[in-house]
């Protein structure tokens, strides 16, 4: 950990990327290095952070004098291309801490969602809002994915929220790679995204979109979910499992179908929220359409000698652990609280704040690697170490800047509290790290 937080924050680095992307074109009182120690380390939230509050932090910690003017002028689209260019270059140094991992035959394993928060309503031309939140809102998007297997970040992206995932989907068919499981939300998935992961001979998991065509291997027919949900309900069957093969605009492939019922007051939910949508376009649903909603139902192209039918239901709750992270990032880190600045200088400081997030990431799957070689039985809670971080951000700007190592850190903040840093175990629900442990260890 301590090299990678070297490696990130070389001055030789920032240097260089600071000329690539224009911020550093001439000799300049404030060097790169400071401007982001400056900004990744304000003890104030971003929202309160004003031009003043900046130019005061250099001159107490780097000894650099500047007016609120020209630091004003700093925020342009020279310096959101650097700290670009700084977080590209952070989240390309992967993780060394949970290497060891053998989930085969599992390169990695992919969870993607996205997030929307409001914005002050001048960034409306920007950033627009929609639907529910109102025609005069400003809505900011973020499109994330992180690999659960070695802990590294694969995508983050700020994007408008009038860009739905499916279209976001689109950007990412060119990087799937062989032996990759990608487990997605529904409303990122189309036929095109699945028909490229078994292009390339990876893996998905994913909720079924209740309109795809799709037909049984087993009698080329499509199934009757009224006569199946009947049927199971007489044998007190729990799941269903069945070969079908789905239709895309060029092809067909096969792959695994599995239909589990759920509680009828899940049913009751869907069937509300579902006549709610139908209503708004001056249709009705179809009794077909009914039956289905009566059934979470999983697509996989994995076989069942690499996941049984208990597993996929089972892995797909992991989807849940980004909607913990967007969480902590709004709840603890207040990522969405931003004030009416110009665009510009709105957007660097939220991808400071993610250069932050990122750094505080690595040192967290760094002490959650320790957790579990050291009491496998444990693994460090994702909300309680962030909460802890940002309490203790001043501290690492130490480990930053060469003043302090990261063992020493950890000696001092982190091994007197680790045990509040545990995750509560809750006897009726698995943990994130036991469904992993319950599920991908025996394939190692």
């Amino acid at each position: 950990m301590q090299k990678s937080i070297d490696s990130a924050f070389d001055t030789n680095l920032i240097n260089e990327l600071a000329r690539q992307s224009g911020f550093l074109q001439r000799a300049s009182k404030l060097k790169p290095a400071e401007f982001i120690d400056m900004l990744m380390f304000s003890e104030l939230d971003h929202s309160e952070l004003s031009l003043q509050d900046c130019c005061n932090d250099l001159a107490q910690q780097h000894q650099t004098s500047l007016s609120k003017v020209g630091l004003h002028k700093r925020f342009n689209e020279r310096t959101l291309r650097f700290l670009k260019l700084v977080f590209a270059a952070q989240m390309s140094m992967k993780l060394g801490a949970v290497q060891g991992r053998n989930w085969q035959p599992f390169s990695r394993v992919l969870i993607g969602d996205s997030s929307k928060f409001v914005l002050p309503k001048q960034f409306i031309d920007d950033y627009p809002g929609y639907g529910s939140f109102g025609k005069g809102s400003s809505l900011m998007n973020i499109q994330y994915a992180f690999d659960i297997k070695n802990g590294d970040w694969e995508t983050l992206e700020l994007t408008k929220a009038t860009q739905n995932d499916q279209s976001h989907s689109k950007k990412i068919l060119d990087n799937i790679k062989p032996n990759e499981l990608h487990i997605r939300d529904l409303g990122f998935v189309t036929k095109p995204y699945l028909a490229r992961i078994v292009e390339q001979k990876a893996f998905f998991l994913n909720r079924m979109n209740l309109q795809y065509a799709f037909v049984e291997c087993s009698t080329g027919k499509q199934t009757d979910f009224t006569k199946l949900y009947r049927r199971m309900k007489r044998n007190k069957k729990t799941c269903f499992e069945t070969m079908i093969t789905l239709k895309t605009d060029k092809k067909a492939f096969d792959c695994r179908m599995i239909a589990v019922p759920v509680p009828e007051d899940v049913y009751t939910e869907r069937m509300r929220k579902a006549q709610q949508r139908a209503k708004s376009h001056g249709k009705n649903l179809t009794d077909e359409y009914k039956a289905r909603c009566r059934f979470s139902i999983y697509i996989t192209n994995t076989g069942q000698e690499m996941l049984k039918a208990v597993d996929i239901t089972e892995l797909y709750r992991l989807r849940w652990q980004i909607e913990l992270i967007f969480k902590t990032w709004k709840s603890v880190l207040d990522i969405n609280k931003v004030k009416a600045v110009k665009k510009d200088r709105l957007e660097c400081l939220l991808f400071i704040k993610f250069i932050w997030i990122l750094l505080n990431w690595k040192i967290f799957h760094t002490i959650d690697a320790f957790i579990k070689k050291t009491t496998p039985a444990y693994s460090c809670s994702h909300w309680k170490f962030f909460k802890l971080a940002s309490y203790y951000g001043h501290s690492l700007r130490k480990v930053v800047n060469g003043m302090l190592s990261f063992m020493e850190w950890c000696q001092m903040f982190i091994f007197p509290t680790i045990k509040n840093l545990l995750i509560d175990d809750r006897k009726e629900k698995k943990s994130a790290y036991q469904i992993v442990n319950d599920v991908f260890n025996p394939l190692g």
